[in-house]
């Protein structure tokens, strides 16, 4: 396993109180696999992404779990020890690519720099494998490019040079948050195409961050469903989408627009919001949403289950009426108590 994340915690102290931002979270990562990890936003999705990379701003803090990368636990690591990982063997492409590279040095400067960074590159090597890296990640005419400045690139191009950035080491874990935001669909396929096939070329791991059930179904594996900090559903991406189990699960996936359905028809939506962090509710922090509540889930909060097969739930009850989305099938569960 090269990744597993257990129990960890990270929290943020403020005056308005302690803010739970990643609460419990564990899941695991295989070599070559892709792990989608979805949710609405506040639900925790980069604040895990960061508490890996050991980047958490502060007020926030890593309280308590591990985070072991091949066997090696990065909470215990100094910080020079994290910073040689991070961009080598462990590299993460943040949600705007214009925010994330320097305005004032080149593509080619800020590629080369992390090749001389970690793998003592003389610059001229450098720049040649840069060269190779655009070319690599699909970019035009890459000796041009090598040259010129972000703002003179597009959106999609921004993007593809973030990638190659993170794949210029060739790294064992990637984090891409939200690679395809505000990119338009046929741009975002192309993104996706190339990230699925560097993962499988190099053998690589990639924790795909989105809110768009779509882009999980196309790419990853398996699945986890983030809530309020938590993790409310885990499962291999097929089983997911055929039998989802918790009411937040489903109810995004009612939300999807579905290929032949009445264009007049409106899509479902979940009611209401994600609460604020320093008000969450009793229980389990679905409740308010819920149209499947009982008693019980405002005075306890359940724990994650396994419903068979490696399918992961946080739920009280059983939630899985039949329909389209698991062809007729009751696929529903009562945990002990």
């Amino acid at each position: 396993m090269l990744l597993r994340v257990d129990t960890l915690k990270t929290y943020f102290y403020t005056s308005e109180g302690v803010l739970r931002a990643v609460d419990d979270v564990s899941f695991q990562v295989e070599k070559g696999k892709i792990l989608g990890l979805v949710g609405e936003s506040g639900c925790g999705k980069s604040v895990t992404a960061l508490s890996i990379m050991r980047l958490v701003p502060p007020p926030g803090r890593i309280v308590s779990g591990k985070i072991l990368f091949d066997g090696q636990d990065l909470l215990k690591l100094s910080g020079e020890q994290i910073r040689s990982l991070r961009g080598d063997r462990i590299t993460m492409i943040f949600q705007d690519p214009m925010t994330s590279l320097n305005p004032v040095f080149t593509i080619g400067d800020q590629i080369a720099e992390i090749l001389r960074t970690h793998k003592g590159l003389k610059r001229s090597l450098a720049f040649e494998k840069t060269e190779s890296l655009l070319q690599r990640v699909g970019i035009p005419d890459p000796a041009r490019r090598i040259r010129e400045y972000p703002h003179q690139l597009s959106g999609g191009m921004r993007q593809r040079v973030m990638i190659a950035m993170s794949v210029a080491c060739e790294p064992a874990l990637i984090i891409a948050d939200e690679p395809t935001t505000a990119l338009d669909v046929t741009i975002q396929a192309q993104i996706l195409r190339l990230l699925k096939g560097l993962t499988e070329s190099l053998n690589t791991a990639l924790i795909l961050i989105s809110h768009d059930l779509g882009v999980i179904a196309e790419t990853a594996d398996h699945v986890a469903i983030m809530y309020a900090g938590k993790i409310v559903e885990y499962a291999p991406t097929e089983e997911l989408f055929a039998s989802p189990l918790h009411p937040y699960s489903i109810g995004l996936l009612e939300s999807i627009p579905r290929f032949g359905e009445n264009k007049e028809k409106r899509l479902k939506a979940i009611k209401g919001v994600v609460p604020r962090l320093a008000e969450l509710p009793e229980g389990c922090k679905f409740n308010p949403r819920c149209k499947y509540i009982i008693d019980r889930c405002t005075e306890e909060e359940p724990g994650l289950v396994d419903a068979g097969g490696g399918h992961l739930v946080r739920c009280w009850v059983n939630v899985t009426p039949p329909s389209p989305l698991n062809n007729g099938e009751k696929r529903g569960f009562v945990p002990e108590t």
